[in-house]
């Protein structure tokens, strides 16, 4: 049920894996939908895309055929942190998916509104249809996404509904709440008013051009060549708010439905509106806002840093004072959006709901926000759902060896109490979890369980075996009395100034395959010394006094949850929701070393 990015990958994950599967959906139009930016990727969720892709889903696929442009993120740091960021288009990035769903021979789909469920004991049996259709099914994946009784929200006034002009969800909810008796919370997010192309002045911007050559998301066969278009890669450009724009908001707040209180749900900390940039954080004079298009041959565009759910003609104000906007005009005004979620530490590693065992959910109703994160959940669901099917064991990824598996041990072991979205900086074992390594970590784990056609199998064999044979060749050759495996580990050698300078021909060696084996050669040393630091980490007593002093580094959400909680121990700390290893660290530094001075 859902067919937002969450649900596109449940679906496709549990046709290839045999079972005859129904996709449900409200609208057949809006398969794929981009509902917010139309981008796909970014630091942490770059990395989930490369995994949703060695595991043989559809979201990286899906970019690299509509991206406009592709960058990698982060080159100034190490590999660990770098990741990929599509910009697509998203009326071709929906085509393509429907298109997707449609080519496999057990994916179906249908359009309707369920009104009711049927059970027997803990076990649901089969869906209602507002038409009057039963259909019944062994096991259903819920990515509702912000349908669950949404409520849109501009200026002072709202209706119900889970997208700009599209009708919530409004029975689920009560059903899933006393039918399955879970627990319901609720959350709110936001969009920026779309934009007339020629009615920006693009000269007053900053070019944001994408890389060249065009880096893919795509691991599982050869890249494409080039963009899906002739041409160089369009360009997004960065300007920014200034002082104007923030009198323009802080005097229009009462008529704000975040400040006036009519909106009651939790705001993205990480994606916040202009409003709440505005007002917590009232010393930035400007914020940066990147102007992204739509899509080719579209006259919109996407003011990314925006998002606002104030009146229609404050939102024309706020545009009038930013540099290139002053004339801009709005095609699609901004909006807050308000919808239930399920608090997932209800949920098992499988996604599957406790007391409901044939139940899986996935994407925003589990309290997460992004594509990207929402994809990567209903993989893990759609897997399930088909296993439990075919009366299969489980799966779920380790989060030692994915972001994946990260998102999802921290959604039920943790729970939320804000939306969640994924950070390099959540992983303890994020210099081995990389963006350059996704196929080694997970492609064998999707052919043990018949994920990957044989094509795609093959291809990652050939990967793995070139990639042993180079690993060999480095081991055995030697230089000034020093394998060139060693000599590689210094980071001023190339593997392809090693493979160049002994003559070796690399010229038809995919570039994907040796920038993964390079990378995984320098951090071998790195991921052995980090692994062993956590696994004898100690359980440090905390003296009452630390959180009374200032400790560099810890972001303001770690320090207000440890103000809260006051945990006495390290690993009370390490299991407090939302934090990070690298707070962890941090703690670890300072308990070792001697309290810091006041501040």
């Amino acid at each position: 049920m859902g067919g937002g990015h969450a649900g596109i990958e449940a679906a496709y994950a549990s046709a290839r894996l045999g079972s005859t599967t129904l996709l449900l959906t409200l609208h057949l139009d809006l398969i794929g939908q981009m509902s917010c930016n139309p981008s796909v990727g970014g630091i942490g969720k770059g990395h989930i895309v490369r995994e949703i892709d060695a595991m043989g889903g559809a979201m990286g696929r899906l970019a690299d055929q509509s991206a406009l442009q592709l960058r990698i993120l982060n080159t100034r740091k190490g590999a660990a942190v770098q990741a990929i960021r599509a910009q697509c288009d998203r009326h071709r990035y929906r085509t393509l998916s429907r298109q997707l769903l449609d080519s496999h021979p057990f994916l179906f789909l249908r359009q309707g509104e369920v009104v009711s469920l049927e059970h027997t004991g803990s076990h649901l049996t089969a869906l209602h249809l507002s038409d009057g259709t039963r259909i019944s099914f062994s096991s259903l994946v819920l990515t509702s996404g912000t349908f669950l009784n949404g409520n849109l929200h501009i200026g002072l006034s709202s209706v119900t509904g889970g997208r700009g002009g599209e009708r919530a969800s409004l029975s689920l909810s009560d059903f899933l709440s006393r039918e399955c008796g879970l627990s319901l919370g609720r959350l709110k997010t936001g969009t920026p008013p779309r934009l007339q192309g020629r009615s920006i002045n693009f000269s007053r911007m900053e070019p944001q051009p994408g890389d060249m050559p065009v880096p893919f998301f795509s691991q599982l066969a050869p890249p494409p060549d080039a963009l899906f278009f002739d041409g160089p890669p369009l360009s997004c450009h960065l300007t920014h708010t200034t002082p104007e724009t923030g009198e323009v908001i802080r005097q229009n707040l009462d008529r704000s439905p975040l400040y006036s209180g009519k909106i009651h749900g939790i705001g993205p900390r990480y994606c916040p509106s202009i409003e709440d940039k505005v007002v917590k954080f009232p010393d930035h004079l400007t914020h940066h806002v990147f102007i992204e298009p739509e899509g080719l041959g579209i006259d919109e565009y996407y003011p990314n840093g925006i998002s606002t759910s104030l009146p229609v003609d404050v939102q024309e104000k706020i545009l009038a004072s930013i540099p290139g906007l002053e004339n801009a005009r709005i095609l699609r005004p901004g909006y807050a959006v308000e919808y239930d979620f399920v608090f997932p530490d209800q949920l098992h590693h499988s996604l599957a709901v406790k007391t409901t065992p044939n139940l899986f959910l996935a994407g925003q109703i589990n309290g997460t926000t992004g594509y990207e994160e929402a994809a990567g959940q209903g993989l893990v669901a759609g897997i399930n759902a088909a296993l439990q099917a075919q009366d299969r064991s489980p799966w779920s990824p380790d989060r030692q060896t994915s972001y994946i598996g990260v998102m999802i041990d921290d959604l039920v072991t943790h729970s939320i109490d804000e939306p969640y979205r994924m950070f390099t900086s959540r992983a303890e074992n994020r210099l081995y979890i990389r963006n350059d390594n996704a196929v080694d970590r997970l492609s064998p784990q999707a052919i043990a369980l018949g994920l990957l056609t044989p094509d795609q199998t093959d291809y990652i064999n050939s990967r793995t075996d070139c990639q042993n044979t180079l690993r060999q060749t480095l081991h055995s050759s030697r230089r000034g009395g020093k394998s060139l495996y060693h000599l590689l580990r210094s980071p001023d050698v190339t593997l392809r100034q090693l493979l160049k300078e002994e003559g070796i021909d690399f010229s038809k060696t995919p570039t994907l395959w040796l920038d993964a084996l390079e990378q995984d050669i320098k951090y071998e040393g790195y991921v052995r010394i980090s692994s062993e630091r956590w696994d004898r980490m100690e359980d440090l007593p905390i003296p009452p006094s630390l959180f009374d002093h200032h400790i560099p580094g810890l972001s303001n959400e770690i320090r207000t949850r440890l103000l809260k909680s006051r945990p006495t121990t390290l690993h009370q700390a390490l299991s407090l929701r939302g934090m990070t290893p690298g707070a962890i660290d941090l703690l670890r530094i300072f308990l070792t070393k001697g309290v810091p001075p006041l501040s």
